[in-house]
């Protein structure tokens, strides 16, 4: 999955928890699992994946097949939640209210993903929205987790993104990340 809307949705998963509580940079981070939980292969089809480089850097890779037109009614959602033990109870952390798919991509899509995630990628122009059907492609997408590690608190944390048209559910991402 990549640069459409489904990929600004992936990509600000990880890029909105950099607005959350600061603290030590010497901590290491772990991503312990991405999965896709659902998709609408009516609609979407895509495949995501992230592998650790070195120690501050995940390369992201994937593609997403975009069949029908996306504009502000599909909407992306995201929801953090927080656990002391992989195994323990994971708590609300911080849940983002939906945004438009358009609004997200004149926001939080121009201002910090656009400019280095379009030399890895076919991704559209940040006021290119509605986005019309097309095939994406991602590789190798530098995705530098420093800052990650100088704003969360040691834990566990669970990334719930999803992408909705309406309240119908058309595609959606879990990742689980550690921070020691």
């Amino acid at each position: 999955m990549t640069s459409s809307g489904a990929s600004v949705h992936q990509l600000l998963a990880l890029g909105l928890v950099l607005l959350v509580v600061q603290v030590q940079a010497e901590h290491m981070l772990k991503l312990h699992s991405l999965e896709k939980l659902h998709e609408d292969g009516e609609d979407l089809q895509s495949v995501l994946h992230i592998a650790e480089d070195e120690e501050n850097l995940l390369k992201v890779s994937g593609e997403l097949k975009q069949h029908v037109t996306i504009d502000d009614e599909w909407q992306i959602h995201f929801l953090i939640h927080r656990a002391e033990a992989l195994d323990g109870e994971f708590e609300e952390f911080l849940n983002l209210p939906r945004l438009g798919v358009c609004d997200a991509m004149k926001t939080y899509y121009k201002e910090f993903l656009y400019e280095k995630l379009k030399e890895h990628s076919n991704a559209p122009e940040p006021n290119a929205c509605p986005l019309p059907p097309q095939h994406y492609h991602l590789k190798d997408y530098p995705l530098d987790v420093h800052l990650l590690k100088k704003l969360l608190t040691p834990g566990y944390y669970r990334i719930e993104s999803k992408l909705l048209k309406g309240d119908q559910l058309k595609i959606s991402y879990r990742a689980v990340i550690q921070l020691e």
